[in-house]
């Protein structure tokens, strides 16, 4: 195979500030990958209620971060107060069940919440709910009804189930031009495969359009069309990281510029969700673990850069 030079900056989350360049092999693709290392330390933006120990998905809509409960939760999300992190809205999808919601994605008119988590990979109910931001008035607590998109990915052949050794979980969702753009959570190989469907309710079989060596589990994404910009957040060994993409066209990675920040010092924090506040900025979320309390942070990357420009 061809080999293939990426350049990957892996920003590490240490109060030390240095530089490491080191050069490794990934043998999976047998791609040569130039790994910048430098700190940075994301803020907190704010806690997360009580009730949302498993915040699995982000948005920003309204001036205030959205976000859901993991498997097992009600089928709502929830708008919180940045201040104090309460529930200042609830929005129960009175169609809808909560078997594994892993994303939550939006565009100008639809809000889009991911059912599609799949840990023992012999799930074939995947689906997508499509919320009309029409329908959510100022009230505390709504109900809507939703229009559903129901899909199954079409490269997978064995539904036997095989807990967290397979590669067909999935646990991100992205808003492109007039599709969802989805990428897996490979617990076997730590790739992840980005699949597209419509935004059209139906029923769709989703086939894999590019495939990239993340190196880790990816449990979220956001993209910023105004910049074509897409993030993907994860974790691997206990240790959040995340990617983000230039040039981003929908249709592959570009792997031409593609920037890796590994939060050591956030060791033991199970990142989830992921959101753009602006151009400059994302926020991301941490579900409840030994180590963390379920908590929202701020990343500006722009004043990353111009450190590194700095120095």
């Amino acid at each position: 195979m061809t080999i293939m030079k990426h350049i990957y900056k892996t920003f590490a989350a240490s109060v030390t500030f240095f530089l490491i360049f080191l050069t490794v092999t990934a043998q999976n693709f047998n791609e040569l990958y130039t790994v910048i290392s430098y700190p940075v330390v994301p803020a907190k933006f704010c806690d997360l209620h009580k009730d949302v120990k498993e915040s699995s998905g982000l948005i920003y809509f309204k001036e205030a971060i959205w976000t859901m409960n993991d498997s097992g939760g009600l089928p709502e999300i929830y708008k919180i107060d940045k201040t104090t992190g309460e529930i200042i809205q609830t929005v129960n999808i009175g169609n809808g069940s909560n078997v594994d919601w892993e994303d939550i994605t939006q565009d100008e008119n639809y809000i889009y919440v991911g059912d599609f988590g799949n840990n023992n990979g012999n799930r074939k109910d995947l689906k997508i709910y499509k919320i009309p931001k029409r329908n959510i008035s100022n009230k505390k607590k709504i109900t809507v009804t939703a229009e559903i998109i129901e899909f199954t990915f079409h490269d997978q052949q064995d539904f036997t189930g095989n807990s967290r050794n397979h590669d067909f979980d999935c646990e991100s969702v992205v808003s492109a031009g007039d599709s969802l753009i989805l990428f897996s959570k490979n617990w076997a190989d730590n790739k992840t495969r980005m699949y597209r469907i419509p935004k059209v309710p139906g029923k769709y079989e989703a086939d894999p359009e590019d495939t990239f060596d993340a190196d880790g589990l990816i449990t979220g994404a956001d993209y910023l069309e105004t910049s074509k910009s897409l993030i993907l957040i994860g974790y691997k060994n206990h240790i959040p990281f995340m990617f983000l993409f230039r040039d981003f066209n929908g249709k592959s990675f570009g792997k031409d510029e593609v920037y890796r920040f590994d939060f050591v010092r956030m060791t033991g924090a199970q990142t989830e969700g992921v959101a753009w506040l602006n151009k400059d900025t994302v926020v991301f979320s941490t579900e409840q673990t030994k180590e963390f309390t379920q908590q929202a942070w701020e990343l500006n990357l722009q004043t990353v850069f111009d450190l590194i420009k700095g120095n």
